[in-house]
């Protein structure tokens, strides 16, 4: 018809869920903090200490890594998603999406870190890189591909002026 335009030509662009983010989120930093959980208590039975004063010093360690894994993925993390949700809206490849949620925090923190090269070091920054790739795979199915035109007439619908 005349004032319909082909779909594969418009312009569109991926919109997720309204709890998309909080979803992608929480996958993330829970994955993150339950694989430094495990990581810390592996490291602390190979120590071998058997002094129950170290049992607490241990505990209030991993109270507090926990508290700074969560508190920088609120801080750091969450905005970041978000802008890295807005730059990739007209990309439709999900699997694109996943790639840069893992390559862009991991760069940033290589850069933050001197591009350190240390197996430790490279170690905690493949794990938020992967974990933030995780919390972005498990939004994969809140995500809604819509044409740009489609999308403005949907919106002045919705306010009623047309």
């Amino acid at each position: 018809m005349m004032g319909e335009r082909n779909l594969s030509t418009q312009r569109t662009r991926i919109v997720l869920g309204n709890l998309a983010l909080i979803k992608g989120w929480f996958v993330a930093t829970a994955l993150w903090l339950g694989l430094v959980t495990v990581v810390y208590i592996v490291a602390a039975i190979l120590a071998g200490r058997d002094e129950p004063a170290w049992d607490m010093e241990a505990f209030m360690f991993w109270l507090a890594l926990m508290t700074w894994g969560a508190g920088g993925a609120l801080l750091l993390g969450g905005p970041l998603a978000v802008v890295l949700g807005l730059l990739l809206r007209p990309v439709r490849g999900q699997w694109i999406h996943v790639v840069v949620f893992f390559a862009v925090p991991a760069a940033m923190l290589w850069a933050w870190t001197g591009f350190s090269t240390d197996l430790p070091v490279m170690g905690w920054i493949l794990s938020i890189g992967a974990a933030a790739a995780l919390g972005r795979f498990s939004v994969r199915g809140d995500v809604e591909v819509v044409s740009a035109g489609r999308r403005e007439r949907l919106e002045e619908n919705d306010s009623g002026h047309g």
